[in-house]
């Protein structure tokens, strides 16, 4: 959870904030593609969560907590932070607005839920049929996955539909940003 909420933090409040100091018109008048602008943003996000993501981890190996491989987790966090940023700079892109509170309360209403389906509460396998159907939407689900694998040595997905589905989730939310933004930037200024 501390991945998903710092990722997603920053995301949501970048565009708005840019467009209401009119940062963004500025970049817009330099020759920037708006691809390398979301991924700036994106990567902005990626590098808030990863940070205090970091924290945990740490903490986890300074208390000596058994987990079966570090370097795999250490992967996760990376891709899943990632993919995380990637749909906060998705939630930032509609509506077109330069008010940071309408977008954070937008992207709250999509978050909170993700959360309760996700397996972070209530393990997958013990969710009924719709529900494991609801949770396999939802990128949290495949990352709690790979962390309940490495810590108590119980996934329910396989550690290579996980990576597959972050990535897949990754790749999407970014095209999916990248369009949005370049459609809704005409209302932004």
């Amino acid at each position: 959870m501390t991945a998903f909420f710092t990722a997603t933090a920053v995301g949501p409040s970048i565009v708005p904030w840019e467009t209401r100091s009119k940062t963004l018109e500025r970049l817009l008048c330099c020759p920037v593609a708006m691809w390398t602008i979301v991924v700036g943003d994106m990567l902005s996000s990626f590098i808030f969560g990863f940070a205090i993501s970091v924290i945990p981890l740490v903490l986890t190996l300074f208390f000596g907590i058994q987990l079966l491989n570090f370097i795999i987790l250490l992967l996760a966090l990376i891709i899943a932070n990632l993919c995380f940023a990637a749909l906060s700079v998705l939630l930032s892109a509609y509506p077109p607005t330069d008010v940071p509170a309408t977008t954070m309360m937008l992207s709250s209403l999509v978050k909170f839920p993700l959360v309760f389906i996700s397996g972070v509460f209530i393990p997958i396998e013990e969710l009924p049929p719709w529900g494991r159907i609801i949770a396999s939407f939802s990128p949290l689900t495949y990352f709690t996955d790979i962390v309940r694998l490495l810590f108590i040595n119980r996934g329910f997905y396989g550690l290579a539909l996980d990576f597959l589905a972050l990535l897949a989730f990754l790749i999407t939310f970014t095209i999916a940003a990248i369009k949005i933004h370049e459609r809704t930037l005409a209302k932004r200024l």
